[in-house]
């Protein structure tokens, strides 16, 4: 998740527990793009994806009168539970088959050839989910190693491990398929 030095966000959380919906707007500014580009990656469609996002911001509001504020990136980290509780919820309605962005999947550092996204898919689900997290976040989304980190409960140099071994793995799974 994004972190900005203009926005306190202990402040902003305080003001939405107030009932302060304008605070919540700036909550909703802050982490839109990133919560729906994470959902786009994870769902079928760009509508699927809006909707879910919706849904992440309805449960943040309702969430965020018994949240407790500790740190910024517990704050993430919360943001990212309500998601990815989010996105359980869509999955057990459906089993999408979602497309990736090829150019951003040639970054991989690997040279790991595949014919079509699904077969890439079919390959990374052979991965750890904690491989297959990572590699989500790295490569769909371009976060950083350090925001991966604060993501994942990891830090940035166990983050760099797992992306090494994650990508190595592939390869392997790649060659052998």
């Amino acid at each position: 998740m994004p972190e900005t030095p203009k926005t306190d966000i202990k402040s902003v959380i305080y003001r939405c527990q107030d009932g302060n919906k304008s605070a919540f707007r700036d909550i909703f500014e802050l982490l839109h793009d990133a919560v729906f580009r994470y959902t786009l990656s994870r769902s079928s469609s760009r509508e699927e994806a809006l909707d879910i996002t919706q849904d992440v911001f309805l449960d943040l509001w309702k969430s965020l009168q018994t949240f407790q504020y500790r740190s910024d990136k517990r704050f993430y980290a919360f943001v990212f539970t309500i998601t990815k509780r989010r996105l359980i919820k869509y999955y057990q309605r459906s089993r999408p088959e979602y497309e990736l962005d090829e150019t951003r999947m040639l970054n991989f550092s690997y040279e790991i050839e595949f014919e079509d996204h699904r077969q890439l898919e079919r390959w990374m689900k052979k991965l750890k989910p904690k491989y297959q997290e990572l590699l989500r976040l790295r490569y769909w989304h371009d976060l950083p190693f350090s925001e991966i980190g604060k993501i994942l409960k990891i830090t940035e140099g166990t983050a760099k491990v797992w992306h090494h071994r994650a990508l190595k793995k592939l390869k392997d799974i790649s060659q052998t398929s």
